[in-house]
C-alpha cells in the first residue's frame, strides 16, 4: 500500500485596537484557506509463489488478488471577524461573525455564516460585597456548524461480484448540522481561598446529519440526510479551595460536576434504531425520545409483566398466571420447565409490543476532583473522576454467550438442583438482538492520573555547572491506576473509544484504557 497526504494553510489577520478613557477595543478580521487532499492505492494477495519474498511481484496470481484505491479532497474558505469593548474594566462586550464555505457541504449548500455575541458584568466593581473578591455574571449566545463527513454527500456503491450495488444516496443539498446555545451563569471568589463557578446551557442543535432509510423505489438502502433537532440543557458547577497556605506548604482542591440531558424534538423522517452496529441496533431515533435511550428485548421478571405478557396474547391461548413461577435467577419460566432441560426464559411483551426501553446511557452525574500538594521542592496531583449512573451496553459478552464462552455456563458452584441447560443461558444471546440481560449499571470511581515532582536543591544543581543547566526537576506520572466498579466487563469507560461515543455507551470489543507510567526529566537553561 501507499498513502501520499498533502496539507496547505494560509491564514491573514488584521488587528486594530483603541484606547480611550472609558473604553478598549480590539478588532480583528482574518480569512484561513484549507486544502486537503488524500490518495491510497493498495494490493492484496493471499500468497507468494516464491517463499519468504515479500514482494507483490512474487504474488500468488492463481489465487484472488484485491486491489483498492481512495481518494479525498478537501477545501474550505472561513472568513470572521471579531470585536471585543472592554468598558472602565466592568463590563465586558464580544461579537463576532465568520463565514464557512466547505467542499464537505452538500454540492448546492456549499456557504454557512455562524455568529456570537457575549457579556460580562463585573458586580462587584460596582457593589462592594462583604468577603467577595470578584463576582461576575455572565451570558453569551452563539452558534455554529458541524461538518458532514467526506463521503456523505456523494453516492456510495458497493461492488458485489464484480457489478455494482447501490448502497448510499447522495445529497446535493446536504448543509452542516445548525447549532444554537445559550449560556449563563457567574464566577464568585470569596474569602480570598475560594472560588465558586456555575453555568447553564440550553443548546439546540437543528439540522441534525443523520443516515437514514429511504424508499426501496430509490435502489439505494439510506441517505446522509438534514432529518432531525436535537436540544439539550447542562447543568456545571466547579468548586476550588486553598485548604493549607503556610510557609513552604501549599494545599489546593478543585472539584467539578455536570449533568446533561437532551431529546430529539423534530424528525422529518420515520422512526428507527441505530447502531452500534449493524447487527445490533438498540437506540431509537424518534421526536419526543430522550437521547441515549437503548430499546430491546425484556425478560420477565414480575407478576406485573408476566400477566401483561399473557394479555397481549404472547404466551398463546388459554395462558394463565399460574402455570407460571419465577425461578432461583429471579425470570419467569413455564412452571413444567423448571429445572428439567426444558426450562427457558420468558420475554415481555407489553401493549406496545415487544421492543422496549431496556436502558439509559445518559449518566446521573458526571464529578472530578484534582488535588495539588506542594511541600518546598516536592509536588503531588491527583485526578480523580467519579461517574455516577448511566447504563453500558455489554455486547462484547453476549457476542460469546452462543458458544457458550461466559462464567455464567460455569455451575459447579451451585446445588445440582439449581443447574441450568446450556441452552437456558444461549436463550439471552438473543440472535444477538439487544436485550435488558446485557445492560449493566456504568458507574465508576477512577484514580485517572496521580503524579510526583521534585525540584532538586540549588545546591545540588551546582555541581553540575559544566552542563550549563539552572534547574532540574524529576517527575513520574501515573494514568489509569485504579477504577472501582460493578461493572463485569474489561472497563467501563467505554466512551474512551468509537467515532460517537456519547450515543453509543456500547462495549462493542473497544479496548480498555491503559494504565501508563511516564518518567520526566526536565532542565532548565
Amino acid at each position: 500500500s501507499a498513502t501520499t497526504d498533502r496539507t496547505s494553510n494560509i491564514g491573514g489577520t488584521l488587528t486594530a485596537t483603541r484606547e480611550t478613557e472609558w473604553f478598549n477595543n480590539v478588532t480583528k478580521i482574518a480569512f484561513v484557506l484549507e486544502d486537503q487532499s488524500q490518495a491510497i492505492v493498495s494490493a492484496e494477495a493471499l500468497g507468494f509463489t516464491v517463499p519468504a519474498v515479500p514482494e507483490f511481484g512474487a504474488a500468488d496470481l492463481s489465487q484472488p488478488v484485491f486491489p483498492g484505491s481512495r481518494s479525498e479532497s478537501i477545501r474550505n474558505q472561513n472568513v470572521f471577524a471579531i470585536t471585543t469593548f472592554d468598558v472602565r474594566d466592568k463590563y465586558i462586550f464580544d461579537a463576532l461573525v465568520r463565514r464557512d464555505a466547505s467542499s464537505l457541504f452538500g454540492e448546492d449548500a456549499r456557504i454557512a455564516t455562524y455568529h456570537r455575541f457575549s457579556g460580562a458584568w463585573r458586580v462587584s466593581e460596582d457593589f462592594p460585597l462583604p468577603g467577595v473578591d470578584e463576582f461576575k455574571l455572565r451570558g453569551s449566545y452563539g452558534t455554529a456548524g458541524l461538518r458532514p463527513t467526506f463521503a456523505a454527500q456523494y453516492e456510495i456503491f458497493a461492488l458485489e461480484g464484480g457489478n455494482p450495488s447501490p448502497q448510499t444516496l447522495g445529497n446535493r443539498l446536504l448543509k452542516p448540522a445548525f447549532s444554537q446555545e445559550y449560556e449563563f451563569g457567574f464566577n464568585l471568589s470569596f474569602l480570598r481561598n475560594y472560588t465558586f463557578e456555575y453555568s447553564f446551557s440550553d443548546k439546540k442543535t437543528s439540522d441534525q446529519i443523520l443516515l437514514v432509510p429511504v424508499s426501496a423505489a430509490t435502489t439505494f438502502t439510506n441517505q446522509w440526510t438534514n432529518a432531525g433537532t436535537l436540544t439539550g440543557k447542562t447543568h456545571e458547577i466547579a468548586f476550588g479551595a486553598v485548604l493549607l497556605s503556610r510557609g513552604d506548604m501549599f494545599w489546593r482542591l478543585n472539584m467539578t460536576a455536570d449533568r446533561t440531558r437532551q431529546r430529539i424534538t423534530e424528525l422529518s423522517v420515520a422512526p428507527f434504531l441505530v447502531g452500534p452496529d449493524e447487527n445490533t441496533v438498540l437506540f431509537r431515533v424518534a421526536a419526543g425520545e430522550k437521547f441515549g435511550v437503548m430499546y430491546g428485548q425484556k425478560w420477565i421478571r414480575t407478576a406485573d409483566e408476566l400477566q401483561e405478557t399473557i394479555d397481549a396474547g404472547a404466551l398463546g391461548v388459554g395462558a394463565v398466571a399460574a402455570n407460571y413461577l419465577r425461578n432461583e435467577e429471579g425470570f419467569f419460566v413455564l412452571g413444567a420447565d423448571h429445572r428439567t432441560p426444558r426450562e427457558r426464559p420468558l420475554r415481555w411483551t407489553g401493549p406496545t409490543g415487544s421492543i422496549l426501553e431496556i436502558g439509559d446511557v445518559n449518566p446521573d452525574l458526571n464529578l472530578s476532583f484534582n488535588s495539588t500538594f506542594q511541600w518546598k521542592g516536592l509536588s503531588a496531583s491527583t485526578l480523580v473522576t467519579v461517574v455516577q449512573g448511566g447504563d453500558i451496553y455489554n455486547l462484547t459478552r453476549q457476542w460469546p454467550f452462543n458458544e457458550q464462552r461466559d462464567p455464567v455456563f460455569d455451575q459447579r458452584a451451585k446445588p445440582v438442583a439449581e443447574r441450568k441447560p446450556s441452552a437456558y443461558y444461549q436463550t439471552f444471546y438473543n440472535n444477538i438482538n439487544a436485550n435488558d440481560y446485557f445492560v449493566e449499571n456504568g458507574s465508576y470511581v477512577r484514580l485517572r492520573e496521580l503524579s510526583l515532582n521534585w525540584q532538586l536543591p540549588a545546591t545540588w544543581v551546582e555541581r553540575f555547572k559544566v552542563l550549563n543547566f539552572e534547574t532540574a526537576r524529576l517527575g513520574i506520572v501515573g494514568r489509569n491506576l485504579w477504577t472501582s466498579t460493578k461493572y463485569s466487563g474489561y472497563d467501563p469507560d467505554v466512551t474512551g473509544s468509537g467515532s460517537n461515543p456519547f450515543t453509543y455507551r456500547v462495549d462493542n470489543f473497544s479496548y480498555p484504557q491503559y494504565r501508563t507510567f511516564t518518567m520526566m526529566v526536565e532542565l532548565g537553561f
